[in-house]
């Protein structure tokens, strides 16, 4: 990945002198910052080869982020060149923006395109009604760190070996919208596995409420092992409410659930007789466990509210979405809800999309509007709607 903050650094840089007047002119003249074109890819590819010695983008990388639905590429052009580039990322469903990558080409230096591209970016950003965008910069890049601090924006966080030469980077985001940065203690942890989603959100919480809890792939595999529905059959199997929460329970956490109906859960797709059976005798087992745990159940869907007073009172909500609407994919996803700030629910995804380019910059701490929360927080045809709201237990 290419490190956001290089622009500031390397547009200094003059590789050839200018060879005539005009091109000098040309130079000073104000860049005009548009989206990419498919036939910007070659100058893209060479301000990318002359810039960066890693963590480069490819050209086919470069023509992939132009079509893409969920990323804008900017690029300056000034005199008939492109100068520099920028690229912005959007989960859908999200209130975050990413700034993927910056640069700015060698001939470019002390034009200030740099800092045009890191305007445009913010304000593509704040059109697609994003409250944030965020960046990752080297830690040794010393004069970008400056220049965002001085843009307004503010580190969250510090990510060794992140870069291709082993080098340190440093997190930072900027508000866009309100004037009160959004901010969580919440450990982040990202699944190892494609079904593991549940059981790292419940990781995340207990790492919450035991600060000497640390969260890693073993106890990952363990809490779905302990959670899931499906033991064989047709590889791994998810995790259900009742699952999680006597997981949760056992690994010291108080537990309350909502599902918004009775019976086996995840069935409607399963045709396997064989299947359908161990999932629905899983599932009476989690039931009779919950009950013996007096773990509370409410048999309804959900409101905003019982989400918003939870968090309110110090705890964590465990709660079921569709992967449809941020990542494309109609399966149940598990998800913790960490925050509200009063006009979104603030959310830790475990799911870090690597072949989209994603960080956990894109996953942690994500602002999602109430509406679309809701909107997201059902699954299948009947709107499942499913949540464990997590504390601390005190043992007695």
């Amino acid at each position: 990945m290419t490190d956001a903050g290089a622009s500031a650094v390397l547009s200094t840089l003059l590789t050839r002198p200018f060879h005539n007047p005009i091109e000098v002119f040309q130079a000073r003249m104000p860049a005009e910052i548009r989206t990419a074109r498919a036939s910007d890819v070659d100058d893209l590819a060479a301000i990318e080869k002359a810039v960066f010695s890693g963590d480069r983008i490819s050209r086919r990388s470069f023509r992939q982020l132009i079509e893409r639905e969920t990323a804008e590429m900017l690029v300056a052009e000034n005199g008939g060149r492109i100068a520099g580039y920028a690229v912005v990322l959007f989960r859908k469903g999200s209130g975050v923006a990413r700034l993927y990558s910056i640069a700015t080409g060698p001939l470019s230096g002390g034009l200030g395109i740099g800092r045009m591209l890191l305007k445009r970016a913010e304000e593509a950003a704040f059109e697609h009604n994003r409250m944030m965008l965020r960046l990752e910069v080297r830690e040794d890049n010393s004069r970008a760190i400056r220049i965002y601090e001085q843009s307004g924006y503010r580190k969250i966080g510090r990510e060794p070996g992140y870069y291709e030469d082993g080098a340190t980077a440093l997190r930072y985001e900027k508000t866009l919208r309100g004037d009160i940065p959004v901010a969580t203690r919440v450990p982040f942890y990202q699944q190892t596995c494609d079904f593991t989603c549940g059981p790292c959100c419940l990781m995340m919480a207990m790492a919450n409420f035991d600060p000497g809890f640390l969260p890693d792939p073993v106890m990952e595999v363990r809490l779905w092992r302990e959670s899931t529905t499906v033991f064989m059959m047709s590889g791994p199997g998810g995790c259900e409410p009742f699952g999680l929460a006597v997981a949760g329970h056992e690994s010291g956490l108080s537990a309350e659930i909502y599902v918004s109906f009775h019976g086996a859960l995840f069935l409607q797709s399963v045709r396997s007789q064989d299947k359908r059976r161990v999932m629905e005798l899983a599932q009476v087992d989690f039931r009779r466990r919950a009950e013996r745990y007096g773990i509370p159940v409410n048999y309804r869907p959900f409101a905003i509210d019982d989400i918003r007073t939870a968090i309110a009172e110090g705890k964590l909500v465990l709660v079921l979405i569709s992967g449809f609407l941020m990542f494309g994919k109609k399966v149940p996803h598990w998800v913790l809800a960490i925050g509200d700030d009063g006009d979104h629910i603030l959310i830790h995804d475990p799911w870090v999309e690597d072949e989209r380019q994603e960080t956990i910059l894109d996953a942690a701490n994500i602002p999602v509007p109430y509406g679309i929360f809701m909107n997201m927080a059902q699954f299948g045809r009947d709107g499942l709607r499913a949540a464990i709201i997590l504390g601390k237990r005190d043992r007695q």
